[in-house]
């Protein structure tokens, strides 16, 4: 059966992963830079968990799962060492009507988490349906290769500069025509070479006169200090 590919805003929401392991771990890590509210339920947690919960960026329960500890979440991640308990959850999530994912069971989940990486808001995702979950994280690193910080910065520079060009006509041939110009550049090439007074120079002969090239240079600048080691 196909899958529906899509984003979620998690910010804020509740979600539950029952596991303190590794798999458990790579789980809430994937949570963490959305704004989940983070419970984890496990008697014992790997060592990376627990430092995350004495710096109070989840919640752990320290207690093994239990019919009920579904409560509030809105997401469910099914990540314990026994099919027994999995199984257990799986039933309560679907009973309650959540949204459940179990660790090497894809056929259980009623939703899947794919292969990822970030590129500051630039989110790759490789998927097999559960099928080879190893042959989507090499895929994974494949892309991570070819696509570096760079195109991070490109989308924060592209963000910034679309609503500006937006704001300063009511045409979106125009608009268009500007994006497409921005695209077929050389900018990716000099950002990533870090050849900002080409940049600056280019985005003068692109973008609209009424634009402030030297404050979206700023923002650039700043941008990649944060995002580029």
């Amino acid at each position: 059966m196909a899958l529906y590919p899509v984003n979620l805003d998690v910010r804020g929401m509740p979600c539950l992963v029952v596991g303190g392991g590794h798999v458990a771990s790579r789980k809430v890590d994937s949570l963490l830079p959305c704004g989940a509210i983070i419970r984890v339920i496990s008697p014992e947690v790997c060592p990376h968990l627990e430092d995350l919960a004495q710096s109070e960026l989840l919640e752990w329960q320290k207690k093994k799962y239990a019919t009920g500890d579904i409560r509030d979440a809105k997401l469910v991640f099914a990540a314990t060492d026994s099919p027994v308990i999995q199984k257990q959850i799986v039933a309560a999530a679907k009973a309650a009507g959540v949204l459940v994912n179990v660790a090497d069971m894809p056929d259980a989940c009623t939703f899947q988490v794919p292969a990822s990486f970030r590129r500051g808001k630039l989110l790759f995702t490789v998927a097999t349906g559960g099928g080879s979950p190893a042959f989507a994280a090499r895929i994974k690193r494949e892309l991570a290769a070819l696509y570096g910080p760079e195109y991070g910065l490109f989308v924060a520079m592209m963000s910034d500069i679309r609503g500006r060009v937006v704001a300063s006509s009511d045409s979106p041939v125009a608009h268009k025509r500007i994006f497409e110009k921005l695209l077929d550049s050389d900018i990716l090439e000099h950002i990533r070479r870090e050849r900002w007074n080409e940049i600056s120079i280019l985005l003068q002969h692109i973008l609209p006169t009424e634009i402030d090239v030297s404050l979206l240079m700023k923002n650039i600048q700043n941008f990649n200090k944060e995002q580029i080691p």
